[in-house]
């Protein structure tokens, strides 16, 4: 595979795992009761198709094509969810604890896809910023989670 075949691919993974945190945070927002972590989940849903759009360009500047839709593995994730939200009476800590799975899993696969590819400085730095964002999320679920 060419390099930009490589890279494209990785892209994909990402915009991927976007739209699987997307659809998990409008979800997650619709399974919980608490008005301001409803707010957030739907704030952060925003943000991951935001950064989408942010990586879309890269992948056609590359020559590639856009992958559309989620993972197998994230719809059966989002069903967990609704199952456990429902077993549990729409718990808190236990969409939480989902939220900081699927985070820790985002930024595992953005670190891969970093470490993985020798992309051009813009992409690079497009990618490392989405990572530091997505990691602060990832440090605020873990402290709600603890005071929840």
């Amino acid at each position: 595979m060419s390099a930009n075949t490589n890279q494209v691919k990785a892209l994909n993974k990402l915009i991927t795992t976007l739209y699987d945190g997307e659809n998990g945070y409008k979800e997650s927002a619709d399974d919980i009761e608490n008005t301001a972590l409803k707010a957030r989940f739907q704030s952060l849903a925003q943000q991951r198709y935001d950064f989408g759009h942010e990586i879309k360009p890269f992948i056609t500047q590359l020559g590639g094509e856009v992958d559309k839709g989620g993972s197998a593995a994230a719809g059966l994730h989002r069903v967990w969810i609704d199952l456990k939200s429902a077993v549990t009476g729409q718990d808190e800590e236990a969409v939480l604890n989902e939220i900081i799975r699927g985070e820790e899993s985002a930024v595992k696969t953005y670190q891969e896809v970093l470490a993985d590819n020798a992309f051009s400085d813009s992409i690079k730095t497009t990618l490392t910023n989405q990572l530091n964002k997505i990691q602060a999320v990832l440090g605020d679920m873990r402290r709600l989670e603890k005071i929840s």
